[in-house]
């Protein structure tokens, strides 16, 4: 695990993870503080910072830090703030939870998100908890028998679900123009490499429709096994939440799932995504 100066690294799991004690990302941020973020970042695929005390200014500059906001053609902005969202789940509000299943933010679009962010507002004293796993572990523990018939695929990711999923949670609005926009199909490889790092991961979520000359119905038994070894219990981990806990995670290499599991409490959490590049089919040079 690399050195840092500037805070505690504390993993969460052996797959991935970490939470991140002693600094305060509310004022002005350090070379050192930031080139340790990096690092970290690139170690453990998603941060947790603690007891933090951010104003959306202060989370701006935050999220700059990881790049330029990725557009969000969905869901309705904060006044003054195009690049956050507010979800607010209320008590016994009841109906689907937002983010409710093993997922990839807008897969669908051209450059996929390099990251999601997310803050914690207002927390449930238990419950609300968020699963994340690791999509590089997915590929390297596939049998290379099953390597070797998957990774030429080209996986066909649609928006077709998405406005409406979103439209049916009462947590977050979404923009009457989104519905269009979601008719969206775009192609990745299924395993591509990282952008950053070059390391090779498996592009897995529900978005994925079908391949590239197969039809759905053939595509989807592949789509389901390989859900499947993505989500295995040893790629993955587990954060709990607190009021004044910022995430950020790599929203390419990482699936994630919200547990809607405190039906008696409220839940105020502010998210945005920070801008990717399109997802190599051939191996860069690492940074």
């Amino acid at each position: 695990m690399p050195n840092f100066r500037s805070f505690q690294a504390n993993p969460l799991s052996g797959s991935l993870g970490a939470e991140i004690i002693g600094c305060d990302l509310s004022g002005e941020l350090s070379n050192q503080l930031i080139d340790d973020i990096a690092t970290a970042f690139r170690h453990f695929h998603m941060l947790c910072f603690r007891d933090q005390s951010l104003d959306l200014d202060a989370y701006r500059r935050v999220a700059r830090l990881f790049g330029p906001f990725s557009g969000n053609p969905i869901h309705v902005a904060l006044p003054g703030y195009p690049e956050f969202v507010r979800v607010i789940v209320e008590p016994h509000q009841g109906g689907p939870t937002f983010g409710g299943n093993w997922h990839t933010d807008l897969s669908w679009f051209e450059a996929p998100p390099k990251a999601t962010m997310l803050y914690g507002e207002e927390c449930p004293p238990y419950g609300g908890d968020t699963m994340f796993a690791n999509l590089h572990l997915a590929w390297e523990r596939l049998s290379p028998t099953l390597q070797n018939m998957v990774e030429g695929l080209v996986s066909i990711h649609s928006g077709y679900t998405t406005y409406g999923v979103n439209a049916a949670v009462r947590a977050i609005k979404v923009v009457d123009e989104g519905w269009e926009v979601s008719q969206t199909e775009v192609e990745h490889p299924l395993v591509p490499y990282h952008p950053e790092t070059g390391r090779r991961f498996l592009f897995i979520n529900p978005n994925v429709v079908r391949f590239k000359g197969m039809t759905e119905t053939e595509s989807r038994p592949i789509i389901e096994m390989l859900l499947k070894e993505a989500t295995r219990m040893d790629t993955t981990c587990r954060l709990v939440w607190r009021a004044g806990s910022l995430a950020v995670w790599d929203n390419r290499c990482l699936l994630h799932h919200a547990i809607g599991d405190y039906p008696n409490f409220r839940r105020v959490m502010v998210r945005t995504t920070i801008a990717g590049d399109r997802l190599p089919a051939e191996a860069r040079n690492a940074a």
